[in-house]
This record gives C-alpha cells, sequence and structure tokens, in this order.
C-alpha cells in the first residue's frame, strides 16, 4: 500500500476516535454518578428477577461524605422504574433523609426499612461496606425461614440435616465463604413486634450485628467470627453488602442463582442420601470479577432508561449541584461514557471504509 494512502488511513482513523471521545466525554459529579449507578443497579436486580413488584432498596455511601451519609433508592416507584428523581440523601446517625440527591428534584419518600442501611454503614468502615442491598428476593426467602445460626458450621461439615442453611454452592457465590448465610429474627430483635420489617433502629441494630463484629473487615469470611456480605432475614428476604454497588448487584444475582442449584442439589440428595458439595475454604473469594456481567447488564437495560428518560425527560435532568455544606473538590466534574458515541460508530466505520477503498 503506498505510504500517501497508509498515512490517510491514519489520519482518519485518528479523526474517527478523536470524533468519538469528544461525544463520549460529559461532565458527571462523583454524586451523579452515584446517582446513575443506583437507577442502574435497581433496574438491573428487577430485571433479574430479584426486585420485582416488592419493596426494597439499594444504597452507597456519598461520595461527598462517606462517613455522615448515603444515597439510597426512595420514592415511590417501583424497582424497575427507578430515576434520578427517586434517589434520596440520608445522614447514617439517624436515617433523617436531608433532601433528594440531585438539586432539581425535591426529598423522596423515605423505605421504612431505611435503618438497614444506616445500621450497616454505622457498624462498618467503608473499607468493608460501601453499598447495602435488601430485596424481599423469593429465591432466597426460603432459606430465611429456618435457624440455621450455628457458627461452627461449614461448607466441608455440613450434612444431611444441615441442608436447610443456605451455603456457597456455586463460585459466584464465593465471597459468602466456607459458612452458611446467617438469618436475622425479627422476633429475636424485639420479641413484642408485630412486623418482620426492620423499620427500627432497635431491630437495624441487630441486623446489623448478624454480620459481623463490629469494624470487621472482608479478609475475615474465613472465620467462625468473621465477617459475613449476605444475611437472610426471616420472612422478610435478604440483605448483601459489598464495596460497590456493582459488585453488591453481581453478589445478589449470583446469591438468587446459588439458591436455585442447592435447592436442586438438595432434591437429588433426598433420592441418594449423600450431601452436595459444596465450595470449600480454600475456593472462597473477598472480592469480585462482577464487570462483565455488569456491562451486560447494562446493556439489557438501557432501552427501558431510554424510552422513560424520553417519556419522562423532568425526571433525569438533575444537575448533581451540592449545598456549600458539602462541597468540596471531590465534587469536581469527571469524564465519563455517554450514550451519543454509540452514534459516532457508523461515522468511524464510514472513513475508515473509504479509506481502503
Amino acid at each position: 500500500m503506498p505510504f500517501c494512502i497508509s498515512a490517510l488511513i491514519v489520519t482518519l482513523i485518528t479523526l474517527a476516535c478523536t470524533l468519538v471521545g469528544a461525544q463520549s466525554l460529559p461532565e458527571l459529579t462523583p454524586r451523579q454518578l452515584a446517582v446513575h449507578q443506583l437507577v442502574n443497579a435497581s433496574r438491573i436486580l428487577a430485571y433479574q428477577g430479584i426486585a420485582d413488584d416488592s419493596l426494597g432498596h439499594i444504597s452507597v455511601r456519598d461520595p461527598l461524605a462517606p462517613d455522615t451519609s448515603y444515597l439510597v433508592t426512595g420514592g415511590s416507584s417501583s424497582a424497575a422504574h427507578v430515576t434520578p428523581a427517586d434517589i434520596a440523601i440520608v445522614r447514617i446517625n439517624d436515617s433523617v433523609i436531608t433532601s433528594a440527591a440531585l438539586s432539581d428534584y425535591g426529598p423522596p419518600l423515605r423505605p421504612a426499612e431505611i435503618f438497614i442501611h444506616s445500621s450497616i454503614y454505622q457498624r462498618f468502615p467503608n473499607t468493608t461496606v460501601s453499598s447495602v442491598a435488601f430485596y424481599r428476593s423469593e429465591q432466597l426467602l426460603p432459606w430465611s425461614l429456618y435457624n440455621t445460626n450455628t457458627s461452627s458450621l461449614t461448607s466441608s461439615s455440613a450434612t444431611a440435616a444441615d441442608l436447610t442453611a443456605f451455603f456457597a454452592a456455586t463460585s459466584g457465590t464465593a465471597f459468602m465463604g466456607p459458612h452458611p448465610a446467617p438469618v436475622f429474627d425479627v422476633f429475636d430483635a424485639e420479641p413484642s413486634t408485630t412486623s418482620v420489617a426492620v423499620d427500627n433502629t432497635v431491630k437495624g441494630f441487630g441486623l446489623a450485628q448478624k454480620f459481623g463484629p463490629a469494624n470487621a473487615s472482608v479478609q475475615t469470611i474465613n472465620q467462625t467470627d468473621g465477617f459475613r456480605p449476605l444475611v437472610l432475614m426471616r420472612n422478610d428476604g435478604a440483605t448483601v453488602v459489598g464495596t460497590t454497588v456493582p459488585e453488591t448487584v453481581y453478589r445478589f444475582v449470583q446469591a438468587a442463582k446459588s439458591a436455585r442449584v442447592q435447592y436442586h442439589a438438595s432434591s437429588l440428595a433426598s433420592v441418594s442420601g449423600s450431601v452436595p458439595q459444596f465450595l470449600p475454604d480454600q475456593a472462597t473469594k473477598t472480592t469480585d470479577q462482577y464487570l462483565p456481567s455488569w456491562l451486560l447488564w447494562m446493556s439489557q437495560i438501557e432501552p427501558s432508561i431510554n424510552a422513560d428518560s424520553t417519556r419522562s425527560p423532568e425526571l433525569w435532568k438533575g444537575d448533581g449541584t451540592t449545598s456549600p455544606a458539602s462541597a468540596h473538590s471531590g465534587g469536581q466534574a469527571i469524564q465519563l461514557p455517554f450514550k451519543s458515541s454509540a452514534s459516532m460508530l457508523p461515522v468511524c466505520a464510514a472513513l475508515i471504509l473509504a479509506a481502503m477503498l
């Protein structure tokens, strides 16, 4: 190929990439990023069958004040229809909603079980827990109906009598460690209660204790008295924690899949008389390879987000402005991919093809 043609191709490719870059880099503040992650997370969990028409919510520490507040999906929207207008800022110490996360909206309704999030954030540092999700997942609810709080029980020592406990049955649930998921019984925390909802600080504190000792590290999941990233809640659902929103979503989805696997494995065990081989100690992990799954799930919910933002643009226009008290250098705008970059791909392809002809 003549040098001039090669040079032309390189020039056109560079121009195409520059156009894509220019189109794909809008400015988002850290708080806007957190808001959009929560919106995406809620819709992904609905798409995956974790959150349907039942109540549930996911949160993340406020990037502008991670030690004192967090962002949570509130409002009255179902999980599949959460928008930026539904995201609230909540104080960790008293569970009070201070405002909407983005400045263009009024304060969303506070979830009744907001104490789940506040109590867990109070108990653990942000290096252990930076995101919390509670949903009434029907895949996990059956395992919450059995009291299996035996701290010495492990996957390798389980017998047929222990199959009502929820163990890590797949590689996707390696984050659980070798111990079964603890079960929080709200009637132990508050014997006189008439509701299974974690709707006050007493119940919230009792639930938070099930995740392990205060200030426990994620590195202690193999220990008898170590950290537990997933806690089942009697008659109510499950709460899962992680260090990022995508990680928490990944863990919830993988836990639901593992629950189905364990159910079928236990059915086979009742016929054969043997015990399923759950993940052993050496196969546990403290981090998850969630990025490929997250990107796939994002592509699955993109049509619904585009449709909703077109139908109700006023619910998606929040500008992420923060109050003077909370604004600092961490509130600077950052660059993130934008959907308009996809429209530039045909332009790039046409330019490259033209250069090759």
